[in-house]
């Protein structure tokens, strides 16, 4: 016989179960009408004129809201749901926190808040449908397909990889042309407050065998002792170049460019940073190169010698922007700035620096209008292509921070996509295995598979551009991923609310289309 204990017992489960789903209806019934109420609110602020104009007061309500929603939801207990949607709204008030601020072009603020809130909505639908729902009634075959997509991403990054490493590798053309057929050649270098690093580089291009060959360097009001340097080598044929205070909506560096290229004389023209060095041989080889593929632009991924450990925790997940996915299926080919060489006419015919003014990344757009008439190529340095770049770890970092949220196009939402691929895709794998021995949700065998696909990608861009971080980048990919995280973040934050300075300048201005402020009366 059944006790009445027993019966007793079995009843107060139940209807503890019934409570408590009770409760859990509740609390979704709420958190979505709250969700609604948000959605509508900022739906208004865009669709009526006269709520744009209390767009501030407005967007403060829509933050509380969505403010009140987040401590709902982290008093839940489902953590991978909760974890997705504290970090939608939390996108979301950040982009309400852009309303307040109100830094922007009105008109570009218009633009660039609506289209986020649209793909933030989009994004809560789906996870909502498609996310929580597979999750809710077979966590364990929902995690399962993601391991497998997981493998299936590593792999397919592997392989890319792979295949553009060898793709790329600079191979010494088969016919060359003589000192007398060889197009003349300017190497056009900006400067800003320089010391060793400008002069190195100068040695390093005066030291090339190429017979036709222009130097322009252009001091960029610098404060020190930067046009002395340049002077210092006229003797060697280099030709100083004074700058220009920047003009409004024109990048320092964008204007540098284009009065160089103004200044310049030859037929094919290298821009470089001071922190790239020349092998002897290097822009010989450039240009036969170009002359042999028949190409207009030619950019170069640079090597790395001597790297500090610490370089190989930032540039490389650059790399694998380049390197590991199929650009070329988007219209999106590798560019890299620190080398580039495009013919005169190529740059006249396509706007000049004109329309890049304010483009952290104005080689990428020639890049892109020359790729579409197969025009343009992507070469990594060798021991024939010597480019070297020598940039240390804080450089390279405040080159990330200046560069990072511009390459995504300056939306946040795209920062919230690749900080999802990156931790599902990348991190997740090292989480399941550290977590195995408390939580044996699944076998180790396709996270272990993920990691290992993961780490060979990871030494091989590594130990192609930096060789003396080969061994180190067995243990530091999951490290280089979550700085990337990080970078990324630091980068948005600091355009959207603060300031990005490059060289001593507030490059948020042009690139963000900041109104500047007046200084405060004495």
């Amino acid at each position: 016989m059944i006790g009445s204990s027993d019966v007793n017992i079995r009843h107060s489960i139940k209807t503890s179960k019934h409570k408590t789903l009770t409760n859990m209806r509740y609390d979704n019934n709420y958190m979505l009408l709250l969700w609604l109420t948000t959605f509508i609110l900022e739906a208004l602020i865009f669709a009526m004129p006269t709520m744009w104009q209390m767009r501030r007061p407005l967007a403060a309500i829509n933050s509380s809201l969505l403010a009140i929603s987040v401590f709902i939801l982290c008093l839940r207990l489902d953590i991978l749901p909760t974890t997705v949607l504290v970090l939608l709204s939390l996108y979301r008030i950040g982009n309400m926190g852009r309303l307040l601020k109100g830094r922007m072009n009105e008109q570009y603020l218009h633009l660039a808040v609506k289209r986020t809130s649209f793909w933030l909505f989009i994004m809560h639908a789906v996870f909502l449908t498609v996310i929580i729902l597979p999750f809710s009634l077979m966590p364990y075959g929902a995690l399962r397909i993601l391991l497998v997509v997981q493998a299936a991403l590593a792999l397919a990054s592997v392989l890319i990889t792979l295949k553009n490493i060898l793709k790329l590798r600079f191979s010494m053309p088969t016919t060359f042309l003589t000192d007398r057929e060889l197009p003349t050649v300017t190497v056009a270098i900006p400067a800003r407050n320089e010391t060793d690093e400008l002069q190195n580089c100068l040695r390093s291009v005066l030291a090339n065998d190429y017979p036709k060959l222009e130097v322009v360097v252009l001091d960029d009001c610098s404060q020190s002792q930067t046009a002395e340097i340049i002077k210092s080598f006229a003797h060697d044929g280099v030709r100083f170049v004074r700058g220009d205070k920047p003009a409004e909506r024109w990048l320092a560096k964008n204007q540098a460019y284009q009065k160089l290229y103004q200044e310049s004389a030859g037929e094919l023209i290298l821009f470089c940073g001071v922190d790239v060095r020349f092998g002897s041989t290097a822009i010989r080889s450039m240009v036969n190169l170009l002359q042999a593929r028949e190409k207009s632009m030619l950019s170069v991924l640079p090597v790395r010698f001597m790297g500090s450990p610490m370089t190989a925790l930032i540039q490389p997940i650059r790399y694998w922007w380049e390197l590991s996915l199929p650009r070329r299926l988007f219209n999106r080919p590798a560019v890299l700035s620190t080398c580039w060489i495009i013919g005169r006419e190529d740059l006249a015919r396509h706007g000049g620096f004109t329309a890049v003014s304010h483009s952290i990344l104005p080689e990428a757009f020639f890049a892109r209008e020359l790729i579409k008439s197969d025009q343009y190529s992507f070469v990594r340095s060798s021991a024939e292509l010597e480019v070297q770049t020598t940039k240390n770890f804080h450089e390279q970092y405040t080159t990330a921070i200046r560069s990072r949220y511009p390459q995504l196009h300056k939306r946040p939402e795209w920062i919230l996509l690749l900080t999802t691929f990156n931790v599902v895709a990348m991190l997740l794998p090292f989480g399941l295995l550290i977590l195995h021995h408390w939580w044996p949700l699944t076998g180790l065998g396709l996270p272990l598979l993920t990691i290992c696909l993961w780490t060979i990608g990871h030494v091989l861009i590594v130990s192609s551009t930096d060789p003396s971080n080969a061994l180190l980048a067995l243990l530091t990919f999951p490290i280089a991923v979550v700085t990337e995280v990080i970078v990324s973040y630091i980068s948005m934050v600091q355009y959207e609310f603060f300031t990005v300075e490059w060289k001593d300048r507030n490059i948020c201005i042009p690139v963000m289309h900041v109104i500047p402020h007046l200084p405060k009366m004495q």
